[in-house]
Order: C-alpha cells, then sequence, then structure tokens
C-alpha cells in the first residue's frame, strides 16, 4: 500500500488533500525504521501498539487497513473504500471542491 500512498501524495501536491496514517504494530522501532525504508512522509500516529488503541476505538476501526476518505468539512465519505476505488473517490471529492468553492 505504501507505494499507492507514496504516489497519491505526489500526484496531490499542491491541492487540497491530506494523507495521514495510524499505526498499530507493536513494535515502535520498527515502525521508525519501515517509515524511513518507505519514504513515509505524511504525518503518522502510533496508536500505542495496539488494535483496541484509542484511535482505533474512537473510529471504530474493525479492519486492517481501513481508509476513511473525508471531505474538506471532515464528514466521512466513505469507510474502508478499497485501494482501487480510493483515486476515483479522491478525485470525485476534489471535483465537488472545485465546483462548489468551500473550504
Amino acid at each position: 500500500m505504501y507505494p499507492h500512498e507514496r504516489s497519491l501524495v505526489k500526484r496531490l501536491d499542491g491541492k487540497r488533500f491530506a494523507l495521514l496514517g495510524v499505526n498499530s504494530d507493536k513494535d515502535l522501532t520498527a515502525i521508525r525504521q519501515t517509515i524511513v525504508e518507505e519514504e513515509i512522509t505524511w504525518p503518522n500516529w502510533w496508536d500505542d501498539g495496539r488494535v483496541n488503541g484509542p484511535i482505533h476505538t474512537n473510529w471504530q476501526v474493525a479492519q486492517r487497513p481501513s481508509i476513511y476518505l473525508l471531505d474538506a468539512k471532515g464528514v466521512i465519505r466513505h469507510k474502508n473504500i478499497q485501494p482501487d476505488a480510493l483515486d476515483a473517490a479522491i478525485d470525485q471529492l476534489l471535483a465537488e471542491l472545485d465546483s462548489t468553492g468551500t473550504p
């Protein structure tokens, strides 16, 4: 998934788009190494090394990986969207944003 995420960040540079990550792996040192090796440049949070950590619990994450797509107003528009549908959904939200001019 990291290559796709890197391509999204590159393709959408300068657009009103942000990618955020949450990781629940137990080994924080390994996570830090992965961030460097995979060239992860977007913000990532560590959820206390648990699948029932506070972030996962508050967002009701039931599967991993989970992808939530929020619009400019912070409304969840897609939950658990599949990676192959993600680009089109992002482009649709950006088009809506461009057409309405809303923040």
